[in-house]
């Protein structure tokens, strides 16, 4: 569904047209109906920001039949590569989906490594790694409550999970971890027993503001830039900037889009601040999340915003949030 230029991206002009940019963050899919292929992201980024690359992170698509357990989402990394064929048709100098972040249920503890192993095969060369989804929250509306997709607890201290992370790890892969900020002491625990290896929490740590979390937004930052804080004295954690317009985050704009850049900046520059002052530059990594956060701004705008966020790097900082970090993190 490639859509036309809203009015926003229309007034604004393209900040740092020429900063070279790696989105480590995005989707392929069709989710409940709303489709977002490869056509539509190369529209996207042919409106003027210079993303050189992007990065596939799973999102539950075209899982297999394969009955063996663990197996079916193999078939999700398998897919990508009829996107990155239709993506090199439309624009055969962006790297599309240059690396592959897969689904492994580390719940399967020493059982990970042939499901990993599987989709190296089916990655041909650009499987980096896993994508986690261990949000969780007891509160029905900001938990996630998907049978199958999401866990029905807060796995992350599992003795398994922590197997099945140490397989994955050990096989020389990246590990992310999408959780909630109620659960971020619970990744810095899980994080300390691994210190040897890199962890990467996606979307800012997942700052609720849903549910029994919307009334509070100040007491809630109060507590997620504490944890947040917790959680970056281990320098074997980085995170992943963006997310933020992820419905959980409870960030709504008049008229469901944001009408401008500068909207973004007033809701979410703490956010985005605590989180490079706590990790620095050289453990933050840009992702858009598109198209999940198209449900608040179009491309170009969302990225203005995050540009304008980080306007107070030097240039060399702005290089590793950007793209060299993600360079680095998924060997591209």
């Amino acid at each position: 569904m490639t859509s036309i230029p809203s009015a926003a991206e229309i007034r604004e002009p393209i900040l740092l047209p020429d900063l070279p940019i790696i989105d480590s963050h995005i989707h392929l899919w069709d989710c409940a109906g709303y489709s977002f292929f490869a056509a539509d992201f190369l529209a996207d980024i042919a409106r003027g920001h210079r993303v050189e690359a992007s990065v596939y992170v799973e999102c539950g698509m075209a899982y297999s039949a394969d009955p063996r357990p663990g197996f079916a989402p193999v078939g999700e990394t398998e897919y990508v590569h009829d996107q990155i064929a239709e993506g090199a048709k439309i624009n055969p100098d962006h790297r599309l989906a240059a690396g592959i972040l897969g689904c492994v249920d580390l719940l399967l503890a020493e059982g990970v490594g042939p499901v990993v192993e599987a989709h190296v095969a089916a990655g041909r060369g650009r499987f980096k790694g896993v994508r986690s989804r261990v949000a969780w929250d007891a509160d029905p509306v900001a938990g996630y409550g998907e049978t199958g997709y999401y866990p029905d607890a807060n796995v992350v201290n599992d003795p398994r999970y922590l197997a099945g992370a140490k397989c994955l790890l050990d096989m020389g892969h990246t590990l992310e971890i999408w959780a909630l900020h109620p659960q971020m002491d619970a990744i810095r625990s899980f994080a300390a027993k691994i210190p040897d290896h890199r962890i990467i929490v996606n979307h800012v740590g997942g700052p609720i503001g849903v549910g029994r979390y919307a009334a509070d937004r100040a007491g809630v930052f109060r507590d997620w830039s504490a944890a947040i804080r917790r959680l970056a004295e281990l320098p074997n954690v980085q995170m992943k900037i963006g997310g933020l317009g992820i419905t959980r985050m409870g960030f709504d704009f008049p008229g469901g889009q944001a009408s401008s850049s500068d909207q973004l900046v007033e809701a979410w520059a703490p956010y985005v601040a605590t989180c490079i002052d706590a990790f620095g530059p050289s453990r933050c990594i840009f992702g858009s999340n598109y198209p999940v956060d198209r449900r608040v701004a179009p491309y170009a705008i969302l990225l203005n915003a995050y540009k304008k966020m980080l306007s107070g790097l030097s240039a060399g900082e702005l290089a590793a949030v950007f793209a060299e970090n993600a360079r680095a993190c998924y060997r591209l």
